[in-house]
């Protein structure tokens, strides 16, 4: 396993007499502080070295403070690259506290030929807390049909569950059967946790799906298809934003 696993990446922001606080470590991936909006602390995530291979793991620690507004960047996206037999790892603790906000605008993350991955996120929200995420996976390479992942995510509020996900997909397995992905490789999802989703409308196309979640106010959109270029979550990720906040002082 490689040792960089052993440390992991955290991001803590805080909420101190009207100015944001950051507290970063760096792991398998390096967190930045990036220029943005006054209301919030803007991060980029970036990878230390070639990711992922086999014997990586990848440990992310998320913890937005009471009041607080975070906002998480992926600068590129994740390959998952043939291990040789060996696995790889990549887990998400993300904490929102009371009034906190998180945006996550998530990068694809491709599973090679040859990949054994297990991604695991959990997010914890206060009861009012928000968030706003977007995962994208990726099966296989141009001109691949990906290797084996296992996703699986657990959201909760107040410690409620709220959406709870374990897929397995694997190329040798059920993942093209009916019922399952059959023959989409792009799995693109946004999580609105007490954001209001953009309303219906008649030029949704049929591959993109929308969920209502165990949280008032909360849903999930999909989309389960060939061509991650042709995925509507594009511009319906632009068009969800997370509630205003009064301003603060970044520091």
């Amino acid at each position: 396993m490689n040792v960089g696993s052993l440390s992991p990446t955290v991001v803590t922001v805080t909420l101190e007499g009207g100015r944001l606080r950051t507290r970063l470590r760096t792991g398998l991936l390096r967190p930045q502080r990036l220029h943005g909006p006054p209301d919030r602390c803007r991060i980029g995530l970036l990878a230390t070295s070639a990711l992922l291979l086999g014997g990586d793991g990848v440990r992310l620690e998320v913890d937005v403070g009471d009041g607080a507004t975070l906002e998480l960047v992926d600068v590129a996206g994740t390959v998952a690259y043939d291990g040789r037999g060996r696995p790889a790892g990549w887990d998400v603790r993300v904490l929102v506290g009371a009034g906190g906000r998180l945006h996550w605008s998530g990068a694809p993350f491709v599973v090679g030929d040859g990949a054994d991955v297990t991604r695991t996120l959990e997010l914890d929200l206060a009861e009012d807390a928000q968030g706003l995420v977007r995962e994208t996976l990726v099966l296989g390479r141009a001109g691949q049909l990906g290797g084996r992942v296992r996703n699986v995510t657990t959201v909760r509020r107040a410690s409620r569950p709220v959406l709870v996900e374990d897929t397995e997909l694997d190329p040798a397995g059920h993942r093209r059967l009916p019922g399952m992905l059959g023959s989409a490789r792009v799995l693109d999802t946004v999580m609105a946790l007490g954001v209001p989703l953009p309303l219906a409308q008649p030029t949704d196309p049929a591959d993109l799906g929308r969920f209502r979640l165990a949280d008032p106010g909360s849903g999930l959109l999909r989309y389960l298809g060939a061509d991650l270029d042709r995925s509507p979550l594009h511009h319906l990720w632009a068009a969800t934003t997370l509630s205003p906040r009064p301003l603060v002082a970044p520091r």
